[in-house]
């Protein structure tokens, strides 16, 4: 019933639009390096990944999200409109330690507000027995402090030769069967897919109930259903967690796919629509300097005459 429930859940997902970075030497989704609360806020570091004709790598170096530190580096997000029922969101990569251990050195998907308000899905290094493992983590910020808790799945570990993974979240498939007494509301639970390469293929990991969803003790589950609904900034980052040995691990994307909506160009204020809002939120911006502004449509540091014809020429259009 659930492979059927999945290959149901597959078709249906096939008919949204895609959208997909394949890392051909380039970008071609509108990336931005932004995470508001870091320092520092803009986290893009050339110097420390490349791109290949197959590949987005990342030298990791020290930084991380996690608690209070938030001084992560080259966490690549791209903003995406409301989700509809059928979403996912999948890359592949894989993690190359070089020597390094001691620590839990980690890469994969997250799902972000800001720094003390994420959800991140992983490849992790365990420091204890040296083998690889997948985990889910979520921050939040609670009563002026930062929480930090297991997103709700964890995988057992495996040999660290396992080391190129896929992985995957989705919307829970029982959406898609023919009685609509059964339909559950968008961005109630969530399903976690994972492929490590062991030759089992592609495969359910488990299904996370949200916040919205109203099971007792998922309350604080609010990263992912809150950006399904009002929309947001998902993407790929790294995460070594305190690591400052003389090794420097390697994450390399083979690409990143979802079929959420990417915002258009101009698209200043997330509606999914170049319109009058936008055009006068550059206006009131205008002159304006400084990282991550969200009227810096071009992302050059400062709103000028460029982000305003951005908005100009994309007037009308909507999401892809």
């Amino acid at each position: 019933m659930r492979r059927y429930a999945a290959m149901l859940g597959l078709l249906v997902i096939s008919t949204l639009a895609q959208a997909q970075e394949e890392f051909q030497n380039s970008f071609s989704l509108p990336w931005r390096w932004c995470v508001q609360g870091n320092t520092p806020a803009n986290t893009q570091d050339p110097s420390r990944y490349e791109l290949t004709n197959e590949t987005y790598d990342v030298f990791m170096q020290p930084g991380t999200l996690t608690l209070g530190e938030n001084n992560a580096r080259n966490i690549a997000t791209v903003r995406f409109g409301p989700a509809q029922p059928g979403w996912y969101v999948e890359t592949k990569l894989t993690l190359d330690l070089g020597g390094a251990s001691g620590a839990y050195i980690q890469a994969g998907l997250i799902w972000l507000h800001n720094a003390d308000w994420y959800y991140t899905y992983h490849l992790v290094l365990n420091p204890f027995s040296g083998n690889l493992f997948l985990g889910t983590a979520q921050e939040t910020l609670e009563n002026g402090a930062p929480v930090f808790r297991n997103g709700g799945a964890q995988s057992s570990d495996w040999s660290p030769n396992l080391n190129t993974v896929t992985l995957r979240i989705q919307d829970r498939s029982e959406n898609f069967d023919d009685d609509p007494n059964n339909d559950i509301p968008l961005g109630h639970f969530f399903e976690v897919w994972y492929d490590n390469g062991d030759g089992n293929g592609m495969r359910w990991l488990i299904t996370v109930p949200t916040a919205d969803s109203g099971y007792a003790g998922w309350e604080f589950m609010t990263a992912i259903p809150t950006i399904l609904r009002q929309g947001g900034r998902i993407g790929l980052y790294t995460d070594n967690s305190g690591y400052t040995g003389e090794f420097v691990p390697l994450a390399s994307f083979d690409y990143f796919r979802t079929n959420l909506p990417v915002l258009p160009a101009g698209d200043v204020n997330g509606d999914c629509i170049v319109d009058d809002a936008d055009l006068l939120a550059v206006l009131f911006s205008f002159g304006a300097s400084g990282d991550c502004l969200d009227e810096d449509v071009n992302g050059d540091g400062v709103v000028d005459d460029a982000d305003l014809l951005t908005v100009l020429f994309g007037f009308g259009s909507g999401c892809s």
